[in-house]
């Protein structure tokens, strides 16, 4: 039989576990987002199967590996629109999407708008 505190103690190693793989995620993620990656290459980066993989990110993030990254992408792509002159086309590239129009349709689906028009109205 096993103790309280022996029980806390392997949810503690459970947590720091999960604490080292999602940052090792992150970390994967900072490096490659402008490549074509997949949640199948973030969980062999951390040494996980992709099922057992997305079940933690999820429940650390609140979201899937999946939209972490388009959302990861999406937040590089609003500085970029932001901060530089670079085309809708180039800035597609930057972050992960040689299809300017794959770019533009995913860019919509969070903002609600095209890049160019968020860029006409986030410039300064």
């Amino acid at each position: 039989m096993q103790t309280v505190s022996s029980t806390a103690t392997q949810i503690s190693k459970g947590n720091r576990l999960r604490d080292f793989y999602i940052k090792e995620a992150f970390a994967f993620i900072e490096q490659n987002f402008q490549n074509d990656i997949s949640v199948e290459d973030i969980a062999a980066a951390c040494g996980l199967n992709r099922s057992y993989f997305g079940k933690i990110f999820h429940e650390s993030m609140g979201k899937t590996p999946q939209e972490f990254l388009i959302s990861y992408r999406m937040t590089k792509a609003t500085e970029l629109l932001k901060l530089t002159d670079l085309s809708i086309a180039d800035i597609g590239n930057v972050v992960g999407y040689p299809n300017q129009l794959h770019f533009s349709r995913a860019f919509k689906n969070v903002y609600r708008v095209s890049p160019r028009q968020w860029r006409n109205e986030h410039r300064q």
